[in-house]
């Protein structure tokens, strides 16, 4: 019974040292994220936390700050866009790769070929590079070629595709370098334990600021509680994705910070604009003036969002000026209606995903739109099925959400949602518009800043019109970290953030 009970009490002891060790040390930064990463690859990667991890390992040629929204270098020293299709970039010189060898223009070559050719963004992304058209100057001068003018290209490299890799480490790893990768960031791969933990080390040869931390530890903490209860019992540094229903408690605690940043997800009421009576842009716009946003974000959110002012998260580099989201009137939706044909109501189904915020949302749409004489009948479905009964054109109304964590350029938002193109994909309302098909195509090839915004403002105008969606809410960003960690409040991309800059008081 003795030999049982020190037994008990060395496991305690230790589940002490676990669970606060990490939070008490000044030279360990631990991170709580809400799921694992699915590939340490950024090329054959597509999802929120493998870009989380990556983003510490990898870095591209330059990105766009999420605060400024300006174009800053990373790799590249400087660039010149000798035409409106050919880039010229000088590479920093003396960067390492964490297996030690020197970034070379080569590795350049290697890395933005194989976005343009092997990786799971080659429809996407790298679609846009001329695989053929790379030139190397010297060591450190390489040319860069787009399939002709390609808007918003560099303002494109914020998202992981276009990261720059080791040529010789990926070649020397084949199909198994997701679970190795080497990058040049701040910090290097350590260990991956599968639906527990990521551990980086922090890279001593890094060329630019040193990290403020010897080890960076990712902690998987899918349940909302269980990554609270880790940031309370200081088992974890900071965590992402704060339950809104926690965020005044835990502001109110003397222990932790709730840091709020800018959203950059757009939740939105979707309308499938090719089946009866979604079809008439009077329904559409009736359901516009029906839900009353501003009550939508205090029920769902508990305030902790912001109402969008159109078809677009307000991180983005195009903001349209004097936009306003449409007032709540109930009178002109009615109004609408019976000009459509519908005095007396009608009946819609509306689809959503099973997460709480969604379901909650519905709910509270489907209150609103009663008032107005609108029936609603929910079906919730699992994740998965209801991303492929969203592929089909069955829906009438359904809660969807577009985010911006890696990219700002407002074409390729909308041209994800709204081009005709994309129907089968992501363009889930069906719609089919030849003024935004050519905005959004025009936008595409032009690179000048002043023209793009011209053209972008006329997909705003059309938008607004049309009303394929009713934007609903951008929820804030909540981080929740102890009170001796600096820098949280800077954090302006999501979960997507280079966390080099945090420190420890």
């Amino acid at each position: 019974m003795k030999k049982t009970l020190m037994l008990l009490a060395a496991t305690l002891a230790l589940f002490l040292v676990v669970a606060t060790g990490f939070a008490q040390s000044k030279t360990t930064l631990s991170v709580g994220i809400p799921g694992d990463a699915k590939s340490l690859d950024p090329h054959q990667a597509t999802d929120t936390m493998s870009f989380t991890i990556s983003m510490q390992i990898n870095e591209p040629l330059v990105t766009m700050d999420g605060k400024t929204k300006k174009l800053v270098p990373i790799l590249a020293e400087r660039w010149e866009v000798v035409n409106p299709e050919t880039y010229k970039f000088f590479l920093k010189k003396g960067v390492k790769f964490h297996n030690g060898d020197e970034l070379t223009a080569d590795d350049v070559v290697f890395s933005l070929r194989r976005a343009a050719t092997e990786s799971v963004h080659a429809k996407s992304w790298g679609k846009y590079i001329d695989p053929e058209g790379f030139k190397v100057i010297d060591k450190y001068t390489v040319i860069v070629k787009t399939k002709g003018p390609v808007g918003g290209f560099l303002q494109s490299m914020k998202h992981p595709y276009a990261n720059i890799f080791s040529k010789k480490a990926v070649q020397a790893a084949g199909a198994e370098y997701f679970r190795n990768p080497v990058g040049t960031g701040p910090y290097m791969f350590k260990k991956w334990t599968k639906g527990e933990s990521i551990e980086l080390a922090a890279f001593e040869d890094y060329h630019g600021k040193k990290p403020a931390f010897k080890t960076l530890t990712f902690f998987v903490l899918p349940d909302d509680s269980s990554r609270v209860i880790a940031l309370e019992t200081k088992k974890v540094d900071m965590i992402y994705a704060v339950p809104t229903s926690d965020y005044d408690r835990l502001n109110a605690s003397s222990k932790v910070n709730v840091v709020m940043g800018q959203g950059l997800r757009l939740l939105f009421l979707g309308m499938n604009t090719q089946k009866k009576p979604l079809s008439d842009p009077r329904v559409r716009l009736a359901i516009q003036y029906a839900i009353n946003k501003e009550a939508y974000n205090q029920v769902v959110y508990q305030g902790q969002a912001t109402v969008p002012e159109g078809p677009l998260v307000t991180a983005s580099e195009f903001s349209a000026p004097n936009a306003k989201p449409y007032p709540f009137d109930q009178a002109k939706a009615k109004a609408l209606l019976a000009q459509a044909g519908y005095p007396n109501g009608l009946t819609l189904s509306l689809w959503t995903g099973n997460f709480q915020d969604r379901v909650n949302g519905a709910t509270v749409i489907q209150s609103m739109l009663d008032q107005v004489g609108i029936k609603v009948n929910i079906q919730v479905f699992e994740s998965a099925s209801f991303n492929t009964k969203m592929s089909g054109t069955d829906q009438d109304l359904f809660i969807s959400q577009w985010g911006m964590q890696t990219n700002r350029d407002a074409g390729n938002y909308w041209t994800s949602l709204f081009h005709s193109s994309s129907i089968g994909t992501n363009n889930w309302a069906l719609l089919k518009d030849s003024v935004v098909d050519t905005e959004l195509d025009t936008v595409a090839r032009i690179v000048d800043d002043k023209e793009r915004t011209a053209h972008l403002q006329k997909v705003w105008d059309r938008l607004m019109e049309l009303n394929p969606i009713v934007p609903l809410s951008i929820p804030y960003e909540l981080y929740g970290a102890q009170n001796n960690l600096v820098g949280v409040e800077n954090l302006a991309d999501g979960q997507i953030n280079s966390l080099l800059n945090l420190s420890k008081k």
